[in-house]
């Protein structure tokens, strides 16, 4: 079979990294063969919790190298993976997922035969006893179900890099990870992009399926979709036909409506309705009950992504179609 480098990206994260690595390693232990030709690197952004020392000083089976480097983002993280695949295969594997039995060989196999050049996209399942935001687990089926319906990907908001694997000349020829994605968010679909302008062939495969059991909190997703605003309008600079998908349309929409009604367009403002949105979602759930508490946190989450959309759009066309507002939008 084809060697493969597996590629993992971690920032303070020892405890999920080691499990992570423990998984592959018993699957290696059950069989040998599996793990023949596969090497670990693993790219240390900047974590001071421990991870170099415990994972440097695990009996692995597998050859595992630790490249450790200042924090610069999960970009240049995975980039700094890809430079260091010293196999003809890359895998890609965030470092809080869990593989499931068989995981390694199955992307191993992947890129055997005919198809064997192809990108291969597995799923990250929230495992049900996890406790997950309602809005977060939502996505995620929503997102698992379109995949399900297609066995190559040809959208860019269809790719994960969390599970992926693919040729490392492919991934290179078209310059990796872009580097100015250093907060959290998107930078995988900006790739996803480049692939498919590049004519790659992007695989699905539902049996390639890595557990994802931890989430963030309701607040930290708040917190975040500031930053994929921001990211989301990068994307759309570079690829304008990404922003119908980037940004789409409803004008109709109650929470829309109410962001678009407001009679200033400043990220500050956004932001804050976002912060007090989340708060007495938080707090007053108990006495707002179910339906007032969501529409809430709807609320939260798209008054924190129009702020980062805000903050990143001089001429506020990309603004413009998230507030719905059809005569300006373009």
């Amino acid at each position: 079979m084809r060697t493969m480098t597996v590629a993992i990206a971690s920032y303070q994260r020892r405890a999920p990294l080691l499990r992570l690595l423990h998984a592959l390693d018993d699957e290696i232990a059950r069989d040998g063969a599996t793990g023949a030709g596969v090497d670990v690197v693993v790219v240390l952004d900047g974590s001071d919790d421990g991870s170099r020392e415990a994972v440097d000083s695990g009996p692995w089976r597998m050859p595992v190298r630790v490249h450790w480097q200042p924090n610069r983002g999960l970009a240049a993280a995975r980039n700094a993976g890809l430079a260091r695949a010293t196999g003809e295969i890359v895998w890609f594997l965030d470092d809080d997922v869990v593989p499931t039995p068989g995981l390694l060989a199955r992307h191993r196999a992947a890129h055997e035969g005919e198809a064997g050049d192809d990108v291969v996209v597995g799923l990250c399942v929230i495992p049900d006893d996890s406790d997950v935001p309602d809005d977060a687990r939502e996505w995620w089926a929503a997102h698992h179900a379109e995949l399900h319906d297609r066995a190559v990907i040809d959208r860019f908001d269809l790719f994960t890099a969390a599970n992926a694997s693919g040729p490392v000349a492919c991934f290179r020829d078209v310059g990796g990870f872009d580097e100015r994605f250093v907060e959290y968010g998107c930078e995988d679909f900006e790739l996803a992009a480049r692939l498919l302008d590049a004519g790659v062939r992007i695989r699905f495969d539902p049996e390639a399926v890595a557990l994802h059991p931890e989430h963030a909190t309701f607040t930290e997703m708040v917190r975040r979709q500031r930053s994929i605003g921001r990211n989301c309008v990068l994307i759309a600079r570079d690829h304008p036909h990404t922003a119908e998908t980037l940004f789409p349309m409803n004008p109709a929409g109650r929470t829309t409506t109410f962001l678009r009604r407001l009679p200033t367009r400043a990220p500050r403002v956004y932001a804050a309705i976002a912060t007090v949105a989340e708060s007495v979602a938080r707090h007053g759930r108990p006495v707002l009950g179910t339906r007032p508490t969501r529409q809430l946190q709807h609320i939260a989450l798209a008054a924190s992504f129009a702020s980062g959309v805000a903050d990143a759009d001089c001429d506020g066309r990309y603004l413009a179609r998230v507030l719905g507002d059809v005569g300006t939008a373009r």
